[in-house]
């Protein structure tokens, strides 16, 4: 008889011990998607247009990541960069705030001031000047 409650509670056991695994891979999967989505593209360069690479830009708790990759681009507040041959090149690019207490903030794009946040893609055309107004930006 105490063999077979002892054989029970083996099963029981191993029985958890997979389950437990299972849900486990389950949640996994479930982060590796989530993390998917704060992504930003890979990139590619064609015909010297740029799209920008891949690299998470905001943390598994929501919170702005703020990092510094190769073929990021810097730019301090009221310095102009010139968007073409010798400069930027055009392309879709993510802006990020270098800031993480900065979430929002202003840049001009050739005449027009408008207002970004952290990991959003704007585009740069050929002959655009870029200027952040109060904050230093990475481009990625």
């Amino acid at each position: 008889m105490v063999d077979y409650i002892i054989g029970g509670v083996i099963i029981g056991v191993i029985a958890l011990t997979i389950l437990g695994s299972i849900i486990g891979t389950i949640k996994k999967a479930k982060i590796r998607a989530e993390e998917k989505t704060r992504e930003v593209d890979e990139v590619v360069i064609k015909h010297g247009v740029r799209y920008t690479p891949e690299a998470t830009i905001v943390d598994e708790k929501g919170n702005d990541n703020i990092t510094y990759i190769q073929g990021d681009i810097i730019i301090k507040p009221r310095n102009k960069m010139h968007v073409g041959k010798g400069g930027i090149k055009p392309g879709k690019w993510t802006v990020l705030s270098s800031n993480d207490a900065t979430s929002v903030f202003n840049i001009r794009i050739g005449n027009y001031v408008q207002e970004y946040k952290h990991g959003q893609e704007i585009v740069l055309s050929e002959g655009d000047e870029i200027c952040p107004t109060s904050t230093t930006i990475i481009l990625r």
